[in-house]
């Protein structure tokens, strides 16, 4: 996979490379510019840190929002499971009530004179009212369908968690991406600088040139030209330096602001050996995706869905019991009441609302099904792609490396050759355009090389 930036840094390098032509003279002996110093060990200022591949993935994996997002709905799946228990539970209700009526009058019977006593009322005559209940109702049975959607639910909550590895692995390819990335984009830095050098050594030699009459002054107006063209090469490759630590920052989910970090200047260590037989590969990425895990998971979910969708149309058997206490203005101490049973329902038409169910329920198992094969289908390609590009670009970066020793010792011999009066300007700063555009095909070859092992991990679901 080829990343923008580097295209863009690659051909900003090759284009301040590009050098007129010069006539052939015999120029002064002069040296090539020096080469520059082995690195030392790097003195990090307070607040900032040296980052490897494994350091940038573990920090992404402890504090990348998008984890603790798919945590948070794993979680919202659990709490559908104990939602759909909710119905194997009892519940009470407990209510009270207080108002007022017109009282237009009651007939009550006096059991002491064994007369009926009435009692006058009228439209605002008013009698007090209260009220106290409790009600408690329990489904016992229901023929499985609790059952059922409580199992969907559970499986689901499952697929959820699952997904979270899912994310994981999406995480860490991001990481790796934008790490190899930063990778690139300080290599080019590095191609671009070292061009500057040589472009400042070429107006050194030009203006060493004129001075002794050997060449004409245009080539000392040529120089600078190129010399502005490689500091706006090197500006640019910083700018997407930058841009790249930026989304490498991102990736991580790094929120700190006060701190900081830089990467190595290194490749990660790529695996000594060629990947294995496509067969093989397709059979670890089976076991080990987390993707098909879950879609199991949601297959197996849907069908107990379906299944539940059936069962609403069975009988369900509950319990229930009541108590009530309600004094009024007639009489401010009665008796309490309370009843209790047994009540066996059955919904025998529910203007086709289960069958609507069914019908949404075997949709929705037949696209999971979909979905499934498609990973599978995606997944043998996205392997042998992986596989093929790992083997092309392998034998891509040796040759860019032979590209790159070969381009350097022309450079030597044309400089050589130049300062014994012996070679061309064009000679020299075609060996030059040489070396620059072998060292930028190098970086990009290596880059390609590294992520294309990260496409292969991602693929057979290595976190």
């Amino acid at each position: 996979m080829k990343s923008n930036s580097h295209c863009l840094g690659i051909g900003l390098i090759l284009a301040a490379a590009k050098l007129a032509s010069a006539q052939p003279s015999t120029p002064p002996p002069v040296l090539a510019p020096p080469a520059p110093p082995p690195p030392q060990n790097i003195q990090l200022p307070p607040g900032q840190t040296m980052l490897t591949l494994d350091k940038a993935v573990e920090l992404a994996l402890q504090q990348q929002p998008l984890l603790k997002e798919a945590q948070a709905s794993a979680d919202v799946a659990y709490g559908r499971v104990d939602l759909a228990k909710v119905a194997r539970n009892p519940t009470v209700t407990l209510s009270a009530s207080a108002g007022l009526s017109s009282n237009t009058g009651r007939t009550t019977f006096d059991p002491t004179t064994g007369t009926v006593v009435t009692t006058n009322g009228g439209f605002f005559t008013t009698a007090e009212q209260t009220g106290l209940a409790a009600q408690l109702n329990w489904r016992l049975y229901d023929f499985g369908q609790t059952h059922l959607n409580i199992k969907a639910a559970e499986l689901n909550a499952d697929a959820a968690q699952v997904s979270i590895d899912t994310t994981r692995l999406d995480v860490r390819l991001n990481v790796a991406t934008a790490y190899l990335t930063t990778v690139a984009d300080q290599k080019l830095v590095k191609v671009a600088e070292t061009t500057v050098k040589s472009e400042e050594g070429h107006l050194d030699q030009a203006k060493r040139f004129v001075a002794a009459q050997a060449k004409d002054p245009i080539e000392v107006v040529e120089a600078q030209a190129r010399l502005a063209n490689a500091k706006s090469a090197l500006a640019q490759s910083q700018s997407n330096l930058a841009v790249a630590l930026a989304n490498l920052r991102a990736a991580i989910g790094w929120i700190d602001p006060a701190n900081s970090f830089i990467v190595e200047a290194n490749w990660p260590e790529p695996p000594a050996q060629d990947p294995a037989e496509l067969g093989k590969l397709v059979g670890e990425a089976r076991e080990h995706r987390p993707e098909i895990v879950a879609f199991d998971k949601q297959v197996a979910a849907g069908e107990a869905s379906l299944d539940a969708a059936h069962a609403e149309r069975r009988p369900i058997l509950s319990a229930s019991a009541q108590t009530s206490w309600t004094p009024d203005s007639q009489d401010w101490n009665p008796d309490p009441t309370w009843s209790a049973g047994l009540v066996l329902s059955w919904n025998l038409f529910d203007g086709f609302k289960s069958r609507a169910d069914v019908k949404i329920a075997k949709a929705n198992l037949a696209n999971t099904h979909a979905q499934r094969d498609a990973l599978l289908v995606s997944l043998t390609s996205a392997l042998d792609s992986a596989r093929a590009q790992i083997v092309a670009d392998r034998a891509n970066v040796q040759a860019s490396n032979e590209a790159v020793t070969a381009a350097r010792a022309q450079l030597q011999l044309a400089e050589a050759r130049y300062a014994q009066g012996l070679g061309s300007q064009i000679e020299l700063t075609d060996a030059q355009t040489a070396v620059t555009t072998a060292e930028g095909n190098l970086v990009s070859a290596q880059f390609q090389l590294a992520d294309a092992w990260e496409l292969l991990r991602r693929a057979l679901g290595q976190i």
